[in-house]
């Protein structure tokens, strides 16, 4: 079932179904591309009809951060503007004091960092081979180092870093005869990307994951599991990489005011 957050369709799945859908995409005959959505992304989507668009042809809209499924449980009640006002406040509240209310519209949380590995996990299972394309240095790589000290079978045929997304990239990942394409590169360019160019990727799924290689290898701290379970991993950001500061702004404050305007508007 698809739940509709300002008109981006998010699956309301668990990742264990995901996962499911996953391997049958990697079966099948076509190729397929994940997106995952957070907060910020939503709002590119508010800015831009054909980034909206790219969300909504995915295979899958998995649902990355909690403010998705926050949106989903604000936009779900009645009310008018006072009400609604009323309602941001308690529903904010729920995040950590009633965490299942949030959850009772959309189930479960998936966030791309970890869905990197049940996807590593999933390749070494079933002899799938991935491609890590994307991120600065050498991090692709590091991140493919780490992932096999994990999952020891896993085939992991490209490894790129510090590459721009060209034709050249293009062919060598078609060339690398691999299943599963993670690319981190920043939204929205990601997504946009992958859908102009999944035909020629001679891949059965891409799914972009932004700095997700960057916590793979390492380079970055992972937050804490409780500030994950109580909705604060936007704080965790911003303590630990405080020059994103308007990004978390734009995906904190910004979004729940956009998302309000939405629901009174609509």
């Amino acid at each position: 079932m698809k739940v509709d957050i300002a008109g981006v369709l998010i699956d309301n799945i668990t990742k264990r179904e995901a996962l499911d859908q996953i391997d049958n995409f990697v079966q099948s005959d076509s190729p397929h591309y994940i997106v995952t959505p957070y907060s910020e992304q939503i709002i590119f989507a508010l800015q831009d009809k054909e980034y909206l668009q790219v969300l909504n042809k995915s295979s899958l809209a998995l649902p990355d951060g909690i403010g998705i499924l926050w949106a989903a449980k604000f936009l779900s009640l009645k009310g008018n503007w006072l009400a609604s006002v009323w309602q941001i406040i308690y529903t904010g509240a729920a995040i950590i004091f009633n965490p299942t209310y949030v959850r009772s519209v959309i189930r479960e949380q998936i966030p791309g960092n970890r869905l990197a590995y049940d996807l590593a996990k999933l390749a070494a299972d079933n002899n799938y081979s991935l491609a890590f394309v994307g991120g600065q240095d050498n991090v692709a790589a590091q991140a493919a180092y780490e992932l096999k000290k994990l999952y020891p079978s896993v085939k992991i045929n490209l490894a790129l870093s510090g590459r721009p997304f060209d034709n050249q990239i293009i062919k060598e990942i078609s060339e690398s005869n691999s299943d599963i394409l993670i690319i981190a590169h920043s939204p929205p360019h990601q997504e946009r990307w992958i859908a102009e160019n999944l035909s020629k990727l001679d891949v059965k799924l891409a799914i972009g994951l932004g700095g997700t290689f960057d916590y793979l290898a390492g380079k970055r701290a992972v937050r804490p599991d409780f500030m994950h379970q109580m909705g604060l991993e936007w704080l965790w950001r911003l303590i630990t990489q405080p020059w994103r500061i308007k990004r978390i702004w734009n995906a904190v404050p910004v979004f729940i005011w956009k998302i309000y305007k939405y629901k009174i508007i609509k």
